[in-house]
């Protein structure tokens, strides 16, 4: 690495830090700066470890007129620095073992009343808010900025205990009334969160935030585009690509399909800055999301899953299913949406109401999310993936489809009834995403040849080999499979790989039974 890299801000989640210790900054003040001057009061929805708090932190030093820390950054020459605001900043948090939500809002409020020297006489928690707002916009002689991060943070830590839930949201209801009702005092609002709520829950006292989660005009606020990604780190890109035996262009591409392809407007697709500064920290391609700290809530959530089909393949969802959820009554794709496992990768605007087209964002959140569900579906320990995958290897190479029914079923079984889809491309999908993402084969999935389209291929394995699946309720086994062999022979999709060691196998599903045929052509 070079004297001239400036270092990573891995885990730097305040903008001060940031810039006086000369961590790399990607400036995203030109999109802070019209946030600010357009809208007044905001909610922002992104997943975990997206980059909100060095937003709130960045605009806070904005409104309490740090200068200069924005030195070179594209705000620095169209702010009013002579103009400073108080500013109320506080990230919520699960309360503390044996405190209740009440106890934890109000040692919050005592912290900030002693910080800006007021006194707060009320006793309810939204009339001490109110009283705290209103004293602190008095003293200072101007407006108040409030900035609140992970304002749902007590509701998604406890999404397995329903009566603390709906306990939580009548109190955090209570709570953010006091912003409406200060609205007089207030200057500027920021909330985020990695959930929205439905108006039903916690997000009723906040209704009249101007929710930017799905605007266009705020995108890119947080986590890096193509464009700052190879602007800003350059210089790692360039050692990343040395360190994997890599050409630029190859590295690009891997770091696209392993970090990129999250979208909150189906235009713009944005980096996992945390993913990303962990690859260029440790040069490794890993799921860092999900392996460094994973919260329990992350997990709690795929356990609620109740169809997987959304994560096997794209999913519609409108506007309304992404505005919010009841946490009491949580749908799948709009909960894994919010969550950052799925992302929308289309929007099509022809028929009046959007409808979005939700997808697995890339390759680190496909890989986590699938292990995951093997592990809490099949009840398989991660740790056994890399003999299920050796087991799988030696049945299919040794044309073993009894032992290979056997362990596909092993993965099946666990998955009820009610989660399973009913045609072929349930199952093909389900098991590319086994194959690729929970055991570690590298292929594709509906390859196309000259004259037809291969369900899966693993082609960076000797012998390669191609799958074709065929699924019926009422044709017989055999007739399913000589159905997928006759297509895989008259549509020669071998050919495609002449001279090389292939093993085409025909999988096919008839309700819950599974056929097998093997053939090798060495």
């Amino acid at each position: 690495m070079g004297f001239f890299m400036r270092k990573l801000p891995k885990g730097i989640p305040t903008f001060q830090e940031m810039i006086e210790d000369d961590y790399l900054y990607v400036d995203k003040t030109e999109i802070v700066y019209k946030l600010i001057q357009n809208d007044k009061l905001n909610f922002l929805s992104r997943p975990r470890r997206f980059g909100k708090s060095l937003l709130l932190s960045t605009i806070k030093e904005l409104f309490e007129g740090n200068k200069e820390l924005f030195k070179g950054l594209y705000i620095f020459d169209k702010w009013d620095w002579n103009k400073t605001y108080p500013v109320i900043n506080f990230e919520l948090t699960n309360p503390e073992e044996g405190l209740s939500l009440t106890d934890g809002l109000n040692d919050i409020l005592d912290e900030l009343s002693d910080q800006f020297k007021v006194t707060i006489t009320r006793r309810t928690l939204q009339k001490r808010f109110s009283q705290l707002i209103k004293k602190i916009s008095l003293s200072y002689g101007e407006k108040v900025v409030i900035l609140i991060d992970e304002y749902d943070s007590p509701i998604v830590s406890n999404l397995e205990n329903p009566e603390l839930v709906e306990s939580y949201q009548k109190t955090l209801n209570t709570f953010y009334k006091a912003i409406k009702e200060s609205d007089e005092y207030i200057k500027f609002v920021l909330v985020t969160g990695i959930s929205k709520f439905s108006k039903v829950s916690a997000f009723s006292a906040l209704n009249h935030l101007t929710d930017i989660t799905l605007s266009e005009k705020y995108s890119c606020i947080c986590g890096y585009t193509q464009e700052e990604l190879e602007l800003n780190f350059k210089e790692y890109i360039d050692d990343l690509a040395i360190s994997n035996g890599l050409s630029n262009e190859e590295v690009l591409e891997k770091i696209k399909q392993w970090y990129d392809g999250y979208s909150w407007d189906g235009e713009n697709n944005l980096y996992n800055p945390y993913s990303t500064l962990l690859l260029f920290d440790e040069k490794v391609f890993s799921p860092h999301w999900f392996e460094t700290g994973t919260p329990k809530f992350l997990i709690d959530i795929i356990k609620h899953i109740k169809d997987i089909k959304p994560v096997l393949e794209p999913t519609n969802a409108y506007k309304d299913d992404l505005d919010g959820f009841d946490p009491l009554n949580i749908e799948d794709a709009t909960l894994l949406f919010q969550a950052g496992y799925l992302t929308i990768k289309e929007i099509d605007k022809t028929q009046g109401e959007y409808e979005y087209t939700l997808d697995l964002p890339n390759y680190e959140v496909e890989k986590a999310l699938m292990k995951n569900l093997v592990k809490i579906y099949t009840q398989i320990p991660i740790g056994d993936l890399i003999e299920s995958k050796k087991k799988f290897w030696n049945q299919l190479t040794s044309g073993d489809c009894v032992g290979l029914k056997e362990t596909i079923m092993d993965y099946l079984i666990p998955i009820g009834n009610k989660q399973r889809g009913q045609n072929e491309n349930y199952y093909h999908a389900l098991i590319f995403k086994w194959l690729t993402s929970s055991l570690g084969f590298e292929g594709y999935s509906n390859t196309p040849t000259y004259i037809g389209e291969m369900d899966i291929v693993l082609d960076k394995t000797d012998p390669i080999i191609i799958i074709e699946f065929k699924q019926s309720k009422t044709s017989s086994i055999e007739y399913l499979i000589n159905e997928a062999f006759d297509q895989m022979n008259e549509k020669q999709y071998e050919k495609r790989y002449n001279g090389k060691n292939i093993i085409k196998m025909a999988l096919v599903f008839k309700n819950e039974e599974i056929g097998c045929k093997i053939e090798k052509n060495y």
